[in-house]
């Protein structure tokens, strides 16, 4: 009998398993894609009401303050609407959003808080080698993201392992920046008798003649920033030349900055400015006011821009710096910035879900029209029922061109960018030589690399 007593304990266990395991399949939700889910998910199963989680959303892109109406209430900005909407739809979820400074200050602050495992749930990093500096901190989001969500969005390359097609994915790309290009005065290059829409220009001696013609009529062609432009125009130069893969042979010390292409294309830069084609004294305002030709910017820069020259703007590529680069007709651009899951999150599924509603369709063509300074990056979108200036409508087109090659100061390492910056000041200035520059560049990288 002692058989059948402990047959009977066994298959009353059984049953019981059985019974609780059905009861626990039966509440929906809380589950990640392999199964996992937080602890309030945990606690919610089971109970039948809606998981309670807060996502702390650690705010660098979203406009929070109008400077030109400071009455303007919080709820009224498009991100704040967005949340409402979120929460609305998704009992249960608490979206804390808290502004940061953007750019290195906002690095620098998730790096902290990264350390001490009390980072957010949620940030928006520049993307490339910015974000990926910091993965030790961030949470791989291959595991949460399905092939239809990724297959809906471009520039997924910015944020994954070595900027691959395939690899380990640690960021979601945030819209995109188009592709600069130059951004012209178009009395004033008439003044000049040139027409941009006949313009053929194939190197870097055919644009400047072409600014000498400017230069003749007394007007300054060219108004660039302090460091000379060199993420917006001269780094295009450097990718034309020797292509996306060259610029991380360059990164990964495969490739030497001071090469015989790079050398002669920063000396023909050099020559703009000795040629006097260029001004570094507020290049935006004296555009604005007439008096300089033409700026390299892209879409962040065409709504100013109209606002004070109307029908007088005009948009064109950069010229090619030679007929033998190994690009044509293109720009640098694509998506700048990414939304990252911090690694300490104690929520990575439904942080990633707040991100993809951010980043749909839906909400990408809501934030536009609310006048967020970034173009789209879902596919198949036409921007032209969104707008009626035919010059973000070619933004958005030139950013979906295969000549578009993404930013290469997000694939070197951050610190090289900042210290390209701050050497292609002394360049511009004359102070540094082309050479030289070139050869300090090879050997930043190189401590760089060591360092790893």
């Amino acid at each position: 009998m002692k058989w059948q007593k402990n047959g009977l304990i066994m298959l009353l266990v059984l049953c019981i398993g059985l019974l609780s395991a059905c009861s626990s399949g039966s509440q929906g939700g809380g589950a990640s894609s392999d199964g996992a889910s937080s602890p309030q998910a945990q606690e919610a199963e089971g109970s039948g009401q809606p998981k309670n989680v807060k996502l702390v959303f650690w705010n660098t892109s979203y406009p929070t303050i109008d400077a030109n109406n400071k009455t303007k209430r919080k709820e009224d900005f498009y991100i704040y609407k967005a949340i409402k909407r979120y929460e609305e739809a998704n009992p249960g979820i608490t979206i804390d959003i808290q502004d940061i400074p953007d750019g290195t200050n906002a690095m620098t602050k998730f790096q902290t808080a990264g350390i001490a495992k009390n980072g957010p749930d949620i940030t928006n990093l520049w993307s490339g080698s910015y974000t990926l500096d910091l993965k030790q901190y961030l949470q791989p989001l291959d595991q949460y993201l399905k092939q239809e969500q990724i297959d809906a969005l471009t520039g997924w390359n910015a944020a994954t392992e070595n900027f691959a097609d395939n690899g380990t994915i640690y960021g979601v790309p945030d819209g995109s920046d188009g592709t600069i290009g130059i951004l012209y005065n178009k009395e004033l290059f008439a003044d000049a008798g040139i027409d941009p829409e006949k313009l053929d220009l194939n190197n870097a001696k055919q644009f400047m003649d072409m600014l000498q013609k400017i230069k003749d009529k007394g007007f300054t062609p060219i108004g660039m920033g302090d460091d000379g432009d060199f993420v917006y125009f001269l780094d295009y130069w450097f990718a034309q030349m020797v292509g996306t893969a060259g610029i991380n042979d360059i990164t990964n010390g495969k490739m030497k900055f001071n090469n015989p292409e790079l050398l002669n294309v920063v000396q023909q830069y050099v020559q703009l400015y000795k040629n006097g084609f260029v001004t570094n004294d507020q290049p935006q305002t004296q555009f604005y006011n007439g008096k300089v030709a033409l700026i390299f910017g892209g879409f962040g820069y065409i709504k100013d821009a109209r606002a004070a020259l109307g029908d007088k703007l005009g948009m064109m590529k950069i010229p090619d710096f030679s007929e033998s680069a190994l690009v044509h007709n293109g720009g640098v651009g694509g998506s700048g910035a990414d939304f990252v899951v911090s690694k300490s999150s104690e929520h990575p599924e439904e942080a990633l879900k707040f991100i993809m509603f951010l980043l749909s369709e839906e909400e990408q063509i809501a934030r536009f029209k609310d006048g967020y300074g970034k173009l789209l990056n879902v596919k198949n979108v036409d921007v032209s029922k969104l707008t009626d200036d035919p010059l973000i409508v070619q933004q958005q087109q030139w950013a979906n061109e295969e000549s578009t090659i993404f930013w290469p100061d997000n694939i070197y390492p951050s610190e090289l960018s900042s210290y390209i910056s701050s050497l292609n000041s002394l360049v511009i200035k004359q102070q540094l030589s082309a050479e030289d520059f070139l050869s300090k560049l090879d050997q930043k990288r190189d401590e760089i690399i060591a360092q790893k």
